[in-house]
């Protein structure tokens, strides 16, 4: 819920204004959605005026792109947290970890990939933070591909293919097409897997038969 009004006027300092107009702002859209931000509404739960909050937010939009930028370095710093020692399990593991994100910030994640509300080429902070996240997910795929681990195809093509996937799957499974991990744990990893070069299994079995 929010910080009640009242306290947040008396803790308001002007330097801190971007700040926690920022951090309401989120705190409302993890509960209701963008839909229900607005920067005079904000205005008014700090205790502020609306021409001062403007001089920080240009409109509503600038602000959810801030909040977009948020969410994206936050999910960058996940993905960058996997452990890539296994090019395989590392595959798996980011694709995990881009799931579980989602399920825990449905709407933050809606924000992020809701071209309607943030057309991409608008706010170059938000471009710059998504290619930043997607490029943590490429370099994954590229060790992948040259372990052998998913088919040799063009990185780019790859790439998109398993973007697709996880994505398909966070927003399948946040609007309730698909259960959670917490009701079918292994659907997440069952699917990322499909990503995977069984050849390669393949080949690792032949290897184990030959030398028993």
């Amino acid at each position: 819920m929010p910080d009640n009004p009242a306290t947040l006027k008396t803790n308001y300092h002007h330097g801190d204004l971007p700040q926690q107009a920022h951090q309401l702002a989120l705190d409302i859209l993890r509960e209701h959605g963008d839909t229900a931000i607005s920067l005079r509404a904000l205005a008014r739960q700090i205790g502020v005026s609306a021409p001062a909050l403007y001089r920080h937010f240009i409109d509503r939009e600038s602000l959810l792109a801030e909040l977009a930028v948020t969410g994206f370095e936050a999910l960058r710093d996940r993905l960058v947290a996997v452990d890539q020692t296994s090019p395989r399990r590392a595959l798996i593991d980011i694709g995990l970890v881009y799931v579980s994100f989602a399920q825990h910030e449905p709407n933050l994640y809606r924000l992020m990939f809701g071209g309607r509300v943030l057309p991409k080429g608008v706010h170059p902070r938000l471009d710059k933070a998504g290619k930043g996240a997607f490029q943590v997910l490429e370099d994954t795929i590229a060790r992948a591909r040259d372990a052998g681990y998913v088919k040799p195809v063009p990185l780019s093509l790859m790439t998109a293919a398993a973007w697709s996937i996880v994505h398909g799957l966070s927003q399948l499974t946040i609007d309730g097409h698909l259960p959670g991990a917490e009701v079918e744990p292994q659907l997440a990893e069952g699917v990322i897997t499909l990503l995977l070069d069984g050849s390669v299994a393949d080949q690792q079995q032949n290897h184990k038969d030959s030398n028993p």
